[in-house]
């Protein structure tokens, strides 16, 4: 159970959840959140509970190290190929030249 005496909140509302596992966001809140018909929500699982964030916070709040990370995965990958792509244009010019 979520740990009531760390909760700090202005509101607490309760939501139905349908049988095809959909919640409805009261009107007043998804106003106040700048929540709108398309808006995409994350939904994030902790120990004490769930959490829904909008999606630009989430993005926002990512450490660099994350970035970096996937960068550096990304060049890898793009390096380990380095050298077929550089083969390939060399044998091309060179067969053109002949």
């Amino acid at each position: 159970m979520i740990g009531m005496k760390t909760i700090t909140s202005r509101r607490i509302r309760t939501v139905s959840v349908n049988e095809r596992g959909q919640l409805v966001i009261p009107e007043d809140i998804r106003r106040d959140f700048g929540i709108k018909g398309n808006s995409t929500l994350v939904l994030l699982e902790y120990s004490e509970g769930l959490v829904l964030k909008k999606e630009s916070e989430v993005f926002e709040a990512l450490d660099s190290i994350f970035w970096e990370a996937l960068s550096k995965k990304a060049l890898q990958n793009a390096w380990g190929r380095e050298d077929e792509v550089w083969d390939k244009i060399a044998e091309k010019s060179l067969s053109q030249k002949k």
